[in-house]
C-alpha cells in the first residue's frame, strides 16, 4: 500500500504543480448560496405525552426563575438567597435549552408559568420575613418533587429521543435542588 501511495504521489504531484504553475489567476470566488435551513419538525411527530412534558417543563422552569428573583428581593436569609441564586443560575440555561429543543421540534413552548404557579407567586408576594422564607422553600420542595416525577416519566417513557435525553440529563439537577430546598427549609425553621 505504501508503494501505491508513493507511486500515486509521484505521478499526481508533478501534474498538480504544472497545473498550478500554468494556471491563470482564478476569478474571485462567488460565495455559495446559503444552505437551506432544515424546516422545523412538525409537532404532530411528537406524542401527546412529549408535548405535555415540554409545556410543563417550560412552565416549571419559568416559575422557578421568577420565584427565585422574588426571593432574592424579599428574603433577608442568606441561605435562602443562595438557594434562590442557584435556581436562577441553573434554570436559566436549562430553560434556554428546552426552548431551543422545543423549537427544533416545531413547538412553541409557553412563556409564562401556569395558573397554579402564578397563584403561588401572588401568595408569596404578600408574605415577608420568615413566613416568606418558609412558604417559598415549602413551595420549592413541592415543585421540585412534581418536576422530578415529570422528568423521570419522560426519561423512562418519552418517545422523542432528544426530549428523553434532556429529561435524563436534568434529573440529577432537580434532585440536587430538591435536596437543597429540604435542607434549607429545615435550617430556616
Amino acid at each position: 500500500m505504501k508503494k501505491r501511495f508513493a507511486y500515486g504521489a509521484a505521478v499526481i504531484l508533478p501534474l498538480l504543480m504544472i497545473g498550478v504553475a500554468g494556471a491563470q489567476p482564478a476569478a474571485p470566488a462567488t460565495p455559495a448560496p446559503p444552505a437551506p435551513s432544515a424546516a422545523p419538525a412538525s409537532p404532530a411527530n411528537l406524542s401527546a405525552a412529549d408535548k405535555r412534558f415540554v409545556t410543563e417543563a417550560a412552565q416549571g422552569g419559568i416559575a422557578e426563575v421568577q420565584l427565585a428573583q422574588m426571593a432574592q428581593q424579599k428574603t433577608q436569609d442568606g441561605t435562602v438567597k443562595t438557594f434562590a441564586q442557584r435556581m436562577i443560575d441553573d434554570h436559566t440555561p436549562n430553560n434556554e435549552q428546552l426552548v431551543k429543543l422545543a423549537t427544533e421540534k416545531g413547538l412553541t413552548p409557553p412563556t409564562e408559568p401556569n395558573a397554579s404557579q402564578q397563584r403561588m407567586m401572588t401568595h408569596l408576594q404578600g408574605l415577608a420575613g420568615a413566613k416568606f422564607d418558609h412558604a417559598y422553600l415549602a413551595g420549592q420542595i413541592k415543585a421540585h418533587q412534581m418536576m422530578l416525577k415529570e422528568f423521570k416519566q419522560e426519561a423512562k417513557n418519552g418517545t422523542d429521543p432528544d426530549l428523553k435525553a434532556f429529561a435524563t440529563q436534568t434529573i440529577p439537577v432537580i434532585e440536587q435542588h430538591l435536596s437543597m430546598a429540604e435542607g434549607d427549609k429545615t435550617a430556616a425553621m
